[in-house]
């Protein structure tokens, strides 16, 4: 029995047993560090604790205290049962019991070891890119983060890796303001350092940067990220590529997403299911999607009235659905094991991975309310056709005009293009600055 109540609570079997000193040795280190994560619970947000749990170093420590509290609590059982003030136990069905317990206290650290070494697979998402090492640029904590995320389409029978997606999202940590800026894939003409111009359609540059080594050398992300920056007028510190096939793994992870859809979508063509399915609709109004469902209303483009622009839309609401999905603190923690394995299997960054927490925490608080959603169209991008086929033209000055109220300085109030400003926070109360 003693053995039992040791199980439950190290020391609490010592107690019964009137020895106070050996109770206070087992219960009060275990105690401590329930007390400690209960108040680091109650203080810090669950994403906040997530991604510090699951950073490589923290998270191999992690794993040696788990097995550290397990060696203490089967001490303590051990100790209570083998306590030599009692007579030995007799029978076989004592030691039975003993193993019983012993399973019991066991279960779980087993289970949380499981989960951790399973977690380890996440640093796959902070493999190098191609290419030679970049110079790094890495703001400081109260400066704006700009990350190009990058979506390609990996899909069987393509013979170029292709950018499907090309979006800014830069991070406010003094405003706590999130700004999206998407790109037109099919944009040509892109102005790069050096005074150099990339001339064919930007969605090709970073598989040609790849192919080319001698011309770029450090790859297509590097090339990319530059062009893009060079465009905007702002630095890019980091990327990260995401496959646009492994983008239902992260929907699905997250227990799928709540999107209010505009109006009726009706793709005949759409044939992103795989196999003979072909074809996607859906009826305006509010829709939970699943992966599949998620994938195929960011990426569907040829029905009626719909482009590559309304498109660009689509997937920054798909993306602010993924967040406010994983962000749900009533079952966050039980869906970070499928979300980190979606993760590792779908994106490749090089995010400094020490930056996580702060970038969860921060993910918590910013809400649609805080959040700046761009699309570069008509009249900052013109329609037309050359040598590339159809293509879009950039008006460079309106672009960096746009660029320049949307990336402020940290604690400004982020400039939508056309209208559109944070409605609540810090960055509501500040005065507009003039449209571009």
């Amino acid at each position: 029995m003693t053995a039992g109540m040791s199980a439950i609570v190290p020391g609490l079997g010592q107690l019964a047993h009137r020895e106070i000193r050996l109770a206070a040795i087992f219960a009060v280190p275990v105690l401590a560090l329930a007390a400690f994560i209960w108040l680091l619970v109650q203080l810090t947000s669950p994403s906040r604790v997530a991604a510090s749990l699951i950073v490589p170093s923290a998270l191999s420590g992690l794993l040696v205290l788990n097995g550290l509290v397990l060696l203490w609590r089967l001490a303590s059982v051990g100790q209570a049962f083998l306590d030599a003030r009692y007579p030995a136990r007799p029978g076989g069905r004592t030691w039975i019991g003993l193993a019983l317990i012993m399973m019991f206290v066991a279960a779980p650290h087993a289970y949380g070891a499981w989960i951790g070494s399973g977690l380890q697979s996440f640093g796959r998402v902070f493999q190098a890119p191609v290419g030679a090492p970049m110079t790094p640029i890495e703001p400081g904590t109260t400066e704006r983060l700009n990350i190009l995320l990058i979506g390609v389409d990996a899909a069987p029978g393509r013979t170029a890796l292709l950018t499907d997606t090309l979006m800014v999202a830069s991070l406010d940590p003094v405003g706590e303001t999130l700004t999206m800026l998407s790109l037109p894939r099919d944009l040509v003409n892109v102005p790069m350092s050096g005074g150099r111009i990339w001339a064919p359609k930007l969605n090709s540059l970073m598989n040609y940067a790849n192919r080319n080594p001698d011309e770029f050398p450090e790859g297509g992300t590097a090339a990319l990220r530059e062009a893009v920056g060079t465009l905007l007028g702002i630095p890019i510190h980091h990327h990260a590529l995401v496959d646009m096939a492994g983008f239902v793994k992260m929907v699905d992870a997250v227990g799928g997403v709540d999107v209010d859809v505009a109006r009726d979508l009706n793709d005949p063509k759409y044939d992103g299911f795989g196999g003979e399915r072909r074809g996607w609709s859906i009826r305006a109004g509010r829709h939970h999607l699943d992966g599949q469902n998620a994938l195929a209303y960011a990426r569907i483009r040829r029905s009626a009235g719909e482009s590559d622009f309304t498109r660009a839309q689509r997937q920054q609401q798909i993306l602010v659905a993924i967040r406010n999905a994983a962000v749900r603190g009533d079952t966050l923690l039980l869906r970070v094991p499928a979300l980190l394995e979606a993760l590792g299997d779908t994106v490749r960054t090089d995010l400094p991975p020490e930056r996580l927490p702060a970038l969860a925490g921060l993910a918590e608080e910013i809400d649609a309310d805080r959040t700046v959603r761009i699309v570069l169209r008509d009249p900052l991008v013109t329609e037309g056709t050359n040598d590339y086929g159809s293509v879009q033209f950039p008006d460079i000055a309106a672009i960096r005009a746009v660029a320049a109220a949307a990336f402020t300085e940290p604690g400004v109030p982020p400039a939508a293009w056309p209208t559109r400003r944070p409605t609540t926070g810090p960055a509501a109360s500040a005065q507009p600055s003039p449209q571009p």
